[in-house]
């Protein structure tokens, strides 16, 4: 199976919701996974990399560890479906979010703070794009990661700072999100991978 994969009986279909998704997962094997991307159902690549894995795993612990302290209010969580106002055909799988400590809403949360993605063949620069802009219409996300799993680079945008993207690529240059209380560098997000630096996997 290729790393993406459209159904060509759905192409002359109208744009699926939220509601049709749902209907259209429940015939699907639940080892499968399926994301609503401007109303057109994706089948992404499964298992993730271990590599992939780990990085995500990284961000999300970091963050917790953050919140813990500045923000026991919300939490960090990996691979949950999110919604947006106003995008009813768009209903992601995030690699990592930022939601309140009890969600809202059932399958996918209807508010988030921060949404992280994990660059890989089944996420590829077309769909991380949208993803990227959907995520920013949310009026609660603050902001918008997308982190390489081939080289050191972490992408940060900001609603603070106009939805400009920022990339950080050395091991030492640290990442700052004042509102979850977060601070980290580069290379604690690469940890125990081999692109960690010598020492430090």
């Amino acid at each position: 199976m290729s790393a993406i994969e459209r159904l060509p009986s759905l192409r002359d279909e109208p744009p699926m919701d939220e509601a049709r998704f749902l209907k259209f997962l429940e015939a699907r094997g639940e080892d499968e996974r399926w994301e609503l991307i401007d109303g057109e159902p994706i089948q992404m690549m499964h298992p993730p990399s271990l590599k992939h894995q780990r990085i995500g795993s990284n961000l999300e612990r970091l963050l917790n560890d953050a919140l813990d302290v500045a923000r026991p209010d919300l939490d960090a969580m990996r691979e949950i479906g999110v919604s947006v106002p106003g995008h009813p055909g768009f209903r992601p799988q995030v690699d990592v979010a930022v939601v309140d400590r009890v969600p809202t809403g059932v399958y996918f949360a209807e508010r988030f703070y921060l949404a992280a993605e994990v660059l890989s063949d089944s996420n590829p620069l077309d769909f991380i794009s949208t993803k990227r802009m959907r995520y920013a219409d949310h009026p609660d996300c603050l902001h918008v990661l997308i982190l390489s799993q081939t080289d050191m680079a972490v992408e940060v945008w900001s609603r603070s700072n106009g939805w400009k993207g920022l990339v950080y690529r050395s091991a030492d240059d640290r990442i700052a999100l004042p509102e979850f209380g977060f601070s980290c560098s580069v290379s604690d997000l690469y940890a125990r991978t081999d692109l960690a630096p010598k020492g430090k996997a």
